[in-house]
């Protein structure tokens, strides 16, 4: 991945109302502070008037606003944009030193790991009770760690399935079409009619019907929500992975007979989660996990395409979601961080920074309200948070357990492990992955 690093200045403009003497009396009164931005390139879709944007476009535009109205001090922003990979050296080994976030714009698995070492400070004081009653408590408890707030949530990706409506329609399965702008919701049952009968009705080479893949941990998330398809649940009481049960078994059976039924597609053990997206944009791959944003880039490449959750015994289905929003770092410097604050809770003031949501989904209520009849699918999304399971839980040691857990799922499909050795295995190295938070856990 190619590297992006860029720096964006911002002069605050100090306004003052008193004709003669004020400028000298407000260099002696105001503080002056640089904020330290960072964010990798996280996109934020496409949205009206705006363009295909991302993060670094909302800091900058939200910099020159809030500089241009802030009293309290005179604030100018340095803002940059690192890559993914480059993230332990732009914000923990930065850590401490000039070149220090003092905010940054949290995608990442480590924000528990820097909220347990004491280096986030936690946004209780700025959430009032207006802006607490119009995100999803879920939202709220899912960007908290040991009951404080340290993620201020912004956007959230709701990942669902995605079905290829046409693929659906030569199979004659008309009935679990859902109507537009709907989530169809299947048990796992349906689900299993849908997938045998979509690979009967494909006459296609190389064109399958639901995806999989193993050749590295991205979309490890969503392999462990069709571990749950058959009433098992990922955990125990105490936080141990828990696959080791006659449902996750289950799971894992069903996983390997679709991929030796010729559902899944072929070498699924060296394929990853783009490659699959890939397929299903050529209409190659008939159901496939996706959020709003490659519900979009589907329906601009041509494609007739509905969302599903995925299957529950229940039939109500599953879907997950993930948040991102902004982080504050204590760097020792009480006026920074007050400036910090009020920057990120004057981004949720102002009605034309807030539409830099409407791309992938918006966590306030009043956003997706206003803008319903325009993109319907954002009420149809924060309709479905309530069927939203969380696989990670604020796991610190997460990035731990996804370096582990997709290599048991690989040696299932290869089949150098049964269903049962699979699942036994998926408990012993993931909760030895996660041993200090268990233990933590159960201190």
């Amino acid at each position: 991945m190619k590297k992006m690093k860029t720096a964006f200045f911002l002069p605050a403009i100090v306004l003052c109302l008193s004709l003669t003497g004020c400028e000298a009396k407000q260099e002696d009164t105001i503080k002056h502070i640089t904020l330290t931005l960072k964010t990798t390139p996280i996109g934020l879709g496409t949205v009206s008037g705006l363009g295909e944007i991302e993060v670094y476009d909302l800091l900058v535009a939200a910099g020159e606003k809030f500089a241009g109205q802030y009293e309290k001090y005179d604030v100018d922003f340095a803002v940059s944009r690192y890559d993914y990979l480059d993230e332990k050296e732009q914000l923990a080994d930065k850590y401490g030193t000039d070149e220090a976030a003092d905010i940054f714009y949290s995608g990442s698995w480590n924000t528990p790991a820097y909220a347990a070492d004491g280096w986030l400070v936690p946004l209780d004081d700025m959430i009032d009770e207006k802006l607490r009653g119009d995100i999803e408590e879920a939202i709220w408890e899912q960007n908290s760690i040991d009951g404080h707030v340290y993620i201020m949530p912004f956007q959230q990706l709701q990942n669902t399935l995605l079905v290829n409506k046409e693929m659906m329609e030569a199979a004659g399965l008309e009935e679990y079409i859902p109507q537009d702008n709907t989530v169809a919701h299947w048990s796992t049952s349906e689900f299993n009619t849908i997938l045998y009968t979509l690979r009967d009705s494909i006459q296609q080479d190389n064109t399958f019907t639901f995806m999989m893949y193993a050749a590295n941990n991205q979309g490890d998330n969503h392999i462990m929500t069709l571990l749950q398809s058959f009433g098992g649940t990922l955990y125990d009481e105490d936080g141990r992975f828990s696959v080791n049960t006659q449902e996750g078994i289950e799971a894992l059976t069903w996983i390997k007979e679709l991929d030796e039924q010729g559902i899944t597609p072929k070498g699924a053990e060296n394929m990853e989660l783009l490659d699959c997206v890939n397929l299903f944009y050529n209409g190659q791959l008939g159901i496939c996990v996706g959020n709003l944003t490659n519900l979009w880039d589907a329906w601009n490449k041509g494609l007739e395409v509905f969302i599903a959750n995925f299957p529950s015994m229940d039939g109500k289905g599953y879907c997950t979601s993930s948040t991102n929003g902004f982080c504050v770092f204590d760097n020792g410097d009480e006026d920074k961080i007050q400036a910090a604050k009020d920057f990120i809770r004057f981004i949720y003031t102002d009605e034309e920074l807030m539409k830099y949501t409407l791309g992938t989904l918006p966590v306030n209520r009043s956003v997706m309200e206003e803008y319903a009849e325009e993109i319907p699918l954002l009420q149809t999304y924060g309709d479905n948070m309530s069927n939203s399971i969380d696989n990670i839980r604020n796991n610190r040691e997460w990035q731990s357990v996804r370096d582990v857990f997709y290599l048991n799922i690989q040696e299932l499909l290869l089949g150098t492990m049964t269903p049962e050795e699979t699942a036994a295995a998926i408990d012993e190295s993931c909760n030895a992955a996660q041993s200090k938070y268990l233990q933590e856990r159960l201190e």
